[in-house]
């Protein structure tokens, strides 16, 4: 595949205020303020991605910072041990046989740094400021590197069909008090099972430049086209995201207040049908999104599909029901991973669980009850059996809803337990309220924290304050077996 040049310049604000209309409360962040500009230039010869970053760091906080940590998650894709795919999806991940992807740093410095450290521990870069940084007070972060893109079917990478470019750059990992650490920073290396992006909110600004034919879709949505630069501009983002393809078509549907992008091949043009429908469901039922444009990128993809900020790729061999019932799931993570965040890898039920409880309304909502009876009893079949086999096997099959991404024996185990346990558990609070009265309590969740953080207790005090009982129906479905 020809690559092509491109250049990218991007700014993006971890703000510690966000003001929007769908948001009765925002919880203000009083750590770290960080403003990145980035300009990227691909290589169409040798496939080389050159990045040139200044990241500057304001202190809100009261506390002295004197290390900063960043998660450079390219660094996983260099086929270190782990690999960045389950093995179950090593065929998926990579069709044309296993390859690496690799980069080199030439610069990682500043007037105040005293030392960094690259990715000593896996995707993890370390900065040392001379002194403590103090209330108040500025610092850049300068980086310098060169990338080499892997070719493969994931996240971050390039295929035969598009160029994939998510947390492609370091970003600043969420920094956070407790009484042990006035400023602790929450680093994960990359993991192969699950999402391991968390990530506060940032204001994104992104000027690209590249062929006037080739089909390009960011996360964030376009404000801006002059003198062959694109900018896409979104204040509050959890993360951004590029996609571009020189074969991809692009369609664009509007109705109501949303507007969906859909970059396809040509056939896929009806999944914005499905988007907009979900949009308009999901704000009935919970809240308004920031952002009203939302993006659909089909391409090969290793698995039925990945979120992002006001984007998703979708798998695009999945069948139309397929289709649909993706795009409702990768919808619903607008708000129980973009709107509302969450630990993706201590807790990956909390976003996942309300997502796939989502998809279920989509389908109660659309008139298509059956559909989505059928999608409750296949939850349950898929938990069932997984436990029979494992039983069969003499193995143990817990199925405990409460473990890290890290602590599942494989993928399997973690479907059946996140995306189908974990369903059923929110399934069973619905019922035991009204699907109305379960909404109207996530409704408030969304708004108590939105483009905010939520721990695994704040969803279940939230409900709870909503209507008295049902956060503690929702952990103790979550706690008990349906086998």
């Amino acid at each position: 595949m020809k690559f092509f040049v491109l250049t990218v310049t991007v700014l993006l604000m971890l703000s510690s205020v966000f003001i929007f209309t769908s948001c009765e409360s925002v919880s203000a962040q009083e750590n770290l303020h960080a403003d990145y500009n980035i300009t990227v230039d691909v290589d169409d010869a040798e496939n080389k991605v050159s990045v040139s970053q200044t990241t500057r760091i304001t202190n809100y906080s009261d506390s002295p910072v004197k290390n900063l940590v960043f998660a450079f998650y390219p660094d996983a894709f260099t086929l270190k041990n782990p690999l960045p795919v389950d093995p179950s999806m090593l065929s998926a991940a990579y069709p044309y046989g296993i390859n690496a992807g690799g980069y080199v740093f030439y610069q990682a410095n500043g007037n105040d740094v005293e030392s960094a450290t690259i990715c000593k521990t896996p995707c993890k870069i370390e900065i040392e400021l001379l002194s403590p940084l103090k209330n108040g007070d500025s610092t850049d972060i300068n980086f310098d590197f060169d990338l080499t893109l892997p070719l493969n079917n994931a996240r971050y990478g390039y295929n035969d069909f598009s160029i994939n470019l998510t947390f492609f750059y370091p970003v600043l990992c969420r920094s956070v008090s407790d009484d042990v650490d006035p400023t602790r920073f929450v680093f994960y290396e990359y993991e192969s099972t699950g999402d391991p992006f968390v990530f506060d909110c940032a204001d994104y600004e992104l000027t690209l430049n590249c062929p006037r034919d080739w089909a390009a879709i960011c996360s964030a949505p376009e404000i801006k086209s002059q003198d062959g630069k694109t900018i896409f501009k979104a204040d509050g983002l959890r993360d951004i995201a590029l996609f571009m393809s020189p074969v991809a078509q692009i369609s664009t549907i509007t109705q109501n207040d949303y507007t969906v992008n859909v970059m396809h091949d040509g056939t896929r043009e009806y999944a914005a049908g499905y988007a907009l429908d979900a949009l308009q469901i999901f704000s009935d039922a919970f809240c308004e999104l920031p952002v009203k444009t939302y993006s659909l990128i089909f391409t090969p993809f290793m698995t039925s599909g990945a979120e992002f900020s006001n984007a998703a790729v979708i798998c695009n061999s999945l069948s139309f029901t397929q289709t649909e019932k993706v795009v409702a799931h990768e919808v619903a993570h607008q708000w129980w991973y973009y709107l509302v965040g969450s630990d993706q890898v201590a807790a990956p039920w909390q976003d996942e669980s309300l997502a796939q409880w989502s998809t279920l309304l989509y389908f109660d909502k659309k008139n298509m009850r059956p559909y989505a009876d059928a999608l409750r009893n296949q939850y349950h079949i898929s938990y069932t059996d997984y436990v029979s086999s494992q039983r069969a096997l003499g193995e143990t099959a817990s199925c405990d809803v409460f473990r890290a991404t890290t602590d599942y024996r494989d993928y399997t185990d973690y479907y059946v337990t996140v995306y189908c346990k974990a369903a059923i558990a929110a399934d069973i609070a619905a019922k035991s309220v009204t699907t109305d009265v379960f909404c109207k309590a996530l409704s408030a969740y969304a708004k108590q924290y939105c483009l905010d953080f939520a721990e695994t207790e704040d969803l279940f005090k939230s409900l709870d304050d909503s209507v008295k009982g049902l956060g503690g129906a929702l952990k103790s479905s979550l706690s008990v077996s349906f086998y």
